[in-house]
């Protein structure tokens, strides 16, 4: 599939606001964003884990998050591979992984922060620092 079919998709979801735990048109957190963007290209991501998702979730279990990616695609060795289009990436925001994102071409993300709308970010030296991971579901 080309890049620009990652494009296409991501388009779909430009604009739509953040909301905590988020799951449809009117509003998305950056895991129910993930989930879509993969249910687009045939790919079933968990929505949750099954707990109740406060929104201090990050404080009572900071390596949530980090536990659910593990379980999803392989992992992507970012010493020795570049990341590809469709990767599930993954940051460091505050003191533990809190965000995650869908790389969109090879220098670009999917993602959707609080207070915001979804939207396209360069994966500027800023990202760079903040990127804990990727996992390769294609």
């Amino acid at each position: 599939m080309g890049q620009h079919k990652y494009t296409e998709i991501a388009q779909q979801f430009l604009g739509i606001p953040y909301r905590h735990g988020g799951r449809d048109e009117n509003g998305l957190d950056c895991l129910g964003l993930a989930h879509f963007f993969y249910k687009e290209l045939g790919i079933s991501l968990p929505t949750s884990d099954g707990l109740a998702y406060t929104a201090n979730w990050y404080q009572e279990d900071p390596e949530r998050l980090l536990r659910g990616l593990l379980k999803v695609g392989r992992a992507v060795d970012l010493k020795k591979e570049s990341l590809e289009p469709a990767d599930l990436v993954y940051f460091r925001v505050g003191g533990t992984i809190t965000h995650a994102g869908v790389m969109i071409d090879p220098h670009s993300f999917l993602h959707v922060m609080i207070g915001q709308q979804v939207h396209i970010t360069y994966l500027n030296p800023a990202w760079r620092r903040r990127l804990r991971g990727a996992r390769r579901l294609i």
